[in-house]
């Protein structure tokens, strides 16, 4: 288990550990509306300043809350669910157990990084 402060693994380690570990795309059912509601607004966002974006290598079916992310995509995906979550508000945030950088730390910690 490779460790980080929160928000700092770098995207070279994630985009490495996905690649080595889920060279086929890395599979998520999601099940909750409101995690679907981030994973599409980081997805619809296009280019970002980084010059990155999640293509159409990657899928998404609603319907079914089946995901294949690109192995050279899931860093982008998580570095946008880590945007998001720094944009919430206290009133946002306050009385839920989830949040996009729960997400995000979960999706990490699958691939053995753990954010603290």
């Amino acid at each position: 288990m490779q460790s980080f402060n929160f928000g700092e693994c770098p995207d070279e380690v994630i985009k490495q550990a996905t690649i080595t570990q889920c060279p086929d795309g890395y599979p998520m059912t999601i099940r909750s509306q409101e995690e679907w509601e981030w994973i599409t607004n980081a997805v619809n966002q296009g280019i970002d300043a980084h010059m990155e974006a999640v293509t159409n290598r990657s899928s998404f079916n609603s319907e079914t809350g089946k995901c294949n992310v690109h192995p050279e995509e899931l860093h982008v995906l998580l570095r946008r669910l880590l945007e998001m979550g720094w944009e919430q508000t206290e009133d946002q945030i306050e009385g839920r157990a989830e949040s996009p950088h729960n997400l995000r730390s979960s999706i990490l910690y699958t691939l053995d990084i753990e954010e603290i």
